[in-house]
């Protein structure tokens, strides 16, 4: 959501707090960024998308040397003190008042002007006259110019109707200064339930502002969504601070998902090229018995040929049949012989690894799919932290920080209670590993059969659960495995003592047995 008229509403009412204070100094702590210092504190104007003003308690660093705006302002309007601080109707634009003596002593009242607008934001400084001495953003349109001299003209629609000014709303079509799209909408909801008084006093009586989830995004509001769970903030400034670490933690979670995905991807890819390679090299192992076999025939009659040939044929002494011997007619068959031998020789010492690898590398592939089942179904930072962290343990994630004592993450599984009994159900390896190391030996571990998916266990307290018990939990463990979008999944369920973990194998894998399997839809 942009920052609507409506919130930069309150946020101005609460910076009307250092009218009557001098600007201590100004500064630009990136291009699209104006902050002032004044004497209880500090007054930022973000002139990006989205677009607003926040008053800080401390200061944001600086870069060392100012840019040019900065200085033209401390040239004019350092050390000039506060009258007001206004917005234009309810739209996203504003004014602070100033008063200042300049250099040749004489008394200059100036008006610094905020449009707060998304992309096209701006700060202007503007005279006693209404002529622009200088702005961020420079530049000339149809509708007006943006240049030093030129009269100002306010990017404001003195048509749209301010809700604050009028005593009822006679048409709910009309068009509203200062609403969003969604504050619009929820606006209308406010009123429904309650009525348009109602709003009008409630918003001018407090400048709390709130923070809720509308339609899977976190959004901030300046007036109370009727229909959703929200966090409240008696600051504007706090709620706003809180709404961009939301935002920015969201952004990061995505981003960093986005990254484990796509490097768990690449490394399945990898995987299974190399289990494809192994699996020709095992075809080629079969083929021992026939080499060994066409090796000693072509021995045996090895003095029937001395010319080089493309094929020999011999009889088959245990059988009496003829054989066919491919031979490489650039070589001599003594010579083809050597190569028989040799490859014999190589395939023998290749098949006493080739197994073992085929088996290794079957199981890498599975782990792989379980980890980005895992990196699929996360919800929360905590435990996509997790994620990265065992792939770091992994080597499948390198670890740029360097950091050898990193801090651990404190996820919890999935918690759920049905009918007496509590059910846990892992939200990545590590935590399946745990709530399946920690569960006691008659609780019941369940999981998807053949397929990746969660640990889940149900706490038995040594007593025996009903079926509806187990099958709420089988439909869990349904839900969250990767046959979540199947109509019927197969889950396999055993006492938590039928389950163990072989010695070195990946996180999250586990064998067992003594276990009955059932068949449910997902929940």
């Amino acid at each position: 959501m942009p920052i609507d008229g409506l919130l930069l509403n309150k946020l101005i009412r609460e910076a009307q707090i250092f009218e009557g204070e001098k600007i201590r100094n100004i500064y630009q702590p990136v291009n699209d960024e104006v902050l002032l210092q004044l004497q209880s504190g500090f007054l930022l104007f973000v002139l990006k998308n989205p677009s607003y003003l926040i008053k800080l308690e401390s200061k944001p660093n600086m870069p060392d040397t100012p840019q040019n705006f900065s200085m033209f302002l401390r040239k004019r309007i350092k050390n000039a003190k506060i009258i007001k601080i206004e917005q234009l109707g309810l739209d996203r634009i504003g004014y602070i008042e100033l008063s200042v003596i300049d250099e040749t002593f004489e008394l200059r009242n100036y008006k610094l002007y905020f449009e707060l607008m998304g992309r096209n934001s701006n700060i202007l400084l503007i005279d006693e006259e209404n002529k622009i001495m200088d702005a961020l953003k420079k530049g000339v349109s149809p509708k007006r110019s943006i240049m030093p001299g030129a009269k100002y003209i306010p990017f404001y629609k003195r048509e749209y109707i301010n809700i604050l000014e009028n005593e009822k709303l006679y048409d709910l079509n009309q068009p509203f200064m200062g609403f969003s799209k969604i504050s619009k909408n929820l606006f209308y909801e406010y009123i429904e339930k309650y009525d348009y008084i109602s709003f009008v006093s409630e918003f001018l009586d407090n400048l709390n502002v709130y923070t809720f989830e509308y339609n899977g995004k976190k959004e901030i509001l300046a007036f109370k969504p009727v229909n959703f769970k929200y966090d409240e903030f008696q600051n504007p400034s706090e709620g706003l601070l809180n709404f961009f670490e939301l935002q920015s933690m969201n952004s990061r979670f995505l981003e960093l998902k986005k990254r484990l995905e796509k490097t768990v991807i690449k490394e399945i890819e990898k995987y299974e090229r190399l289990y494809k390679k192994l699996k020709n090299e095992e075809k080629e192992i079969r083929e021992i018995p026939d080499l060994e076999k066409k090796g000693r025939l072509l021995q045996a009659y090895l003095y029937q040929f001395k010319e080089k040939t493309d094929f020999v044929v011999v009889e088959d002494w245990e059988t009496g049949e003829k054989i066919k011997i491919n031979l490489n007619p650039l070589k001599t068959p003594n010579e083809n012989l050597q190569v028989i031998f040799k490859k014999v020789h190589k395939l023998k010492s290749k098949e006493i690894h080739l197994k073992e690898r085929i088996k290794i590398t079957k199981k890498m592939i599975d782990y792989l799919y379980q980890l980005w089942q895992s990196i699929n179904f996360v919800e929360d930072i905590e435990t996509l932290m997790e994620i990265k962290e065992e792939m770091i343990q992994e080597k499948i994630l390198q670890d740029k920080t360097k950091n050898k004592r990193r801090k651990r993450s404190n996820s919890k599984p999935y918690e759920f209670e049905f009918n007496g009994f509590k059910i846990f159900v892992g939200k990545n390896n590590i935590q399946n590993d745990k709530i399946t190391r920690e569960a006691d030996r008659e609780d019941i571990w369940m999981h998807a059969q053949g397929i990746p998916g969660a640990h889940v266990i149900i706490k038995t307290n040594k007593k025996e659960v009903p079926m509806e018990v187990l099958l709420f939990g089988a439909k869990l463990a349904a839900k969250y495995s990767k046959g979540r979008y199947s109509s019927k999944v197969s889950i396999d369920y055993t006492m938590k003592k039928y389950v163990w973990k072989p010695k070195g194998s990946k996180p999250g894998i586990v064998l067992y047995n003594n276990f009955k399997t059932l068949y449910v839809e997902p929940i």
